[in-house]
């Protein structure tokens, strides 16, 4: 197994609905198994019946990355692919990145053997997609990273360019504006919600069909929501306006 470019991440996976349990979603891990044990033992989650979605960046900066890298092999773990992911498969092939993923917490994988690291990357690329779309109680959800296109259905119909790809892992534009003025952001078309991570956030908000979830910083915890109860995440425009 070698790599000798960027890696490609699969653009889009859709997952059915959920018959037999309940699906949540998880915002960034970064490494926290605990924490991530901790969170699924208070909604006592079944691996038999429920299924977990998280939004990326599963590594770096905790203490269990590997750990947290081995749940994409279970049958009930899915995940998009974060800006750590991107660079944890990027730094394979340019120093530059490496020494970038080393500064952000990504000192744990350069300091694996070269095999390890192979294994863990092609895991990565086996299992993350860059979107997922989910059938749900609540219509479909959404989930990527960074942000989300204006129209979704674009994610199943139109392969993007490198640039678009990237504003999927790393863009914060949609966020700022949801902070500054949610009532000027407008919702993605073609999919009922959209889950994202990547901005660190002190609770689980909402701007139109739009939640960020990603609040184990600034909020000193994981968030973990039930699919079915989107709908009662702080919804940013009240906030503003009340």
């Amino acid at each position: 197994m070698t790599f000798s470019r960027r890696p490609a991440l699969r653009q889009h996976r859709k997952i059915g609905a959920n018959r037999e349990g309940r699906d949540f979603v998880v915002g960034d891990i970064h490494g926290q198994m605990g924490r991530l044990r901790q969170r699924l033992d208070e909604v006592a989650f079944s691996p038999e019946r429920d299924r977990l979605f998280a939004v990326g960046d599963l590594v770096d900066r905790g203490p269990e990355s590997a750990a947290v890298l081995d749940l994409l092999e279970l049958p009930w773990f899915f995940s998009v692919a974060g800006n750590h992911e991107m660079m944890l498969l990027d730094s394979l092939t340019r120093p530059d990145i490496a020494h970038i993923h080393r500064l952000n917490g990504g000192e744990w994988f350069h300091a694996l053997e070269r095999e390890h690291q192979l294994i863990l990357a092609d895991r990565i690329l086996q299992h993350c997609t860059l979107t997922l779309t989910i059938d749900s109680p609540s219509g479909t959800v959404g989930l990527v990273h960074a942000t989300a296109p204006s129209d979704w259905r674009v994610l199943e119909d139109t392969p993007l360019d490198p640039a678009h790809q990237d504003t999927l892992l790393w863009d914060r534009e949609d966020y700022r504006r949801a902070r500054q003025a949610p009532d000027t952001l407008f919702p993605v078309r073609n999919v009922d919600w959209v889950v994202q991570g990547h901005v660190s956030c002190e609770k689980p908000v909402r701007a139109t069909n739009r939640c960020w979830i990603d609040t184990l910083y600034r909020g000193n915890g994981l968030t973990l929501a039930p699919l079915s109860d989107l709908h009662r995440l702080k919804d940013l425009a009240k906030a503003r306006n009340g």
